[in-house]
């Protein structure tokens, strides 16, 4: 899993690399970053490091040495809790509308204050990112401490990170509800990437339970089954979801919007004179106004 993710990083680095439009590879670096996370990830985990022995609540498999003790890598799950906030961003990307809160630039009486509603849309989106992302986190979270405890309590934090995971999903179904309905054929198919990805995303939750939770399959078996999921959640959904964002980037109106920012800013410097200064016109085909008579 490691080769595969690091080839894969390769390639989207050489995509990434080929682009010359700034914002264009601001969206790429997405991708790339989420695929550095986990090469550096799944190579700890393909050293056989990054792990912590520990006692296991049921005896379905030991080790080669009889022990009930279990590896737990945890440093899987270090790279759950830094990657899925990126791949949350390509997701809301996709699914925010921002249309709507566009101001009409080529508005003759457009003025500076039309750019509250790119405010407006910067506000949704981190209200509904931000929702997500700590869902998300806690059931990271609650995953990783529940594979740390040896007794049952362990299923306690399950609970707690699963209870998360569905109020995150519910959060995502919300937003594919209110925005599938619109957008262009790659959008529509970005949602149903999105809406693959979370049938992937209960199986991470049902391989917890198998293997750190459980103790049923051996720690070569969850390896692999975590490293199908992780390439689906990881590597090949958000590279083409993020293909799909470009295709429906509005780099013009972000242009656009940067002149009209920039123009709006710009303040005219009235140079002070005194009394009976000449004064000198800005336009040298004027005439140049007599000075004003002391009586």
């Amino acid at each position: 899993m490691f080769s595969l993710f690091a080839l894969y990083h390769a390639a989207v680095f050489v995509f990434t690399s080929s682009k010359k439009t700034p914002l264009r590879k601001a969206v790429l670096a997405i991708p790339f970053f989420i695929n550095s996370v986990m090469v550096f990830a799944y190579y700890t985990y393909a050293s056989n490091l990054g792990y912590t022995g520990i006692p296991t609540e049921f005896r379905h498999v030991t080790t080669s040495e009889g022990l009930d003790v279990r590896q737990i890598f945890y440093s899987k799950f270090v790279g759950w809790f830094v990657a899925w906030p990126l791949v949350m961003v390509l997701y809301q990307m996709n699914l925010s509308d921002s249309s709507k809160y566009k101001p009409d630039t080529t508005d003759e009486n457009y003025d500076n204050s039309a750019t509250g509603g790119l405010f407006v849309t910067f506000i949704n989106f981190l209200e509904e990112f931000c929702s997500k992302f700590f869902a998300i986190e806690i059931w990271v979270l609650g995953l990783l401490v529940g594979a740390l405890i040896e007794s049952t309590y362990k299923w306690g934090y399950f609970t707690i990170a699963v209870f998360s995971q569905l109020i995150a999903m519910s959060l995502i179904v919300k937003s594919l509800l209110t925005s599938g309905t619109g957008g262009s054929k790659g959008k529509m198919v970005g949602r149903g990437l999105i809406g693959f990805q979370l049938i992937v995303w209960m199986l991470q939750s049902i391989c917890w339970g198998l293997s750190e939770g459980g103790n049923v399959i051996q720690p070569d078996s969850e390896a692999v089954f975590y490293g199908i999921l992780d390439l689906c959640t990881f590597a090949f959904i958000p590279t083409f979801l993020t293909y799909i964002n470009l295709s429906s980037l509005d780099e013009g109106f972000f242009h656009k919007f940067d002149i009209i920012h920039r123009s709006n800013n710009e303040k005219i410097v009235d140079t002070p004179r005194h009394s009976g200064d000449t004064a000198v016109p800005s336009n040298p085909n004027e005439p140049v106004p007599e000075p004003e008579q002391t009586v």
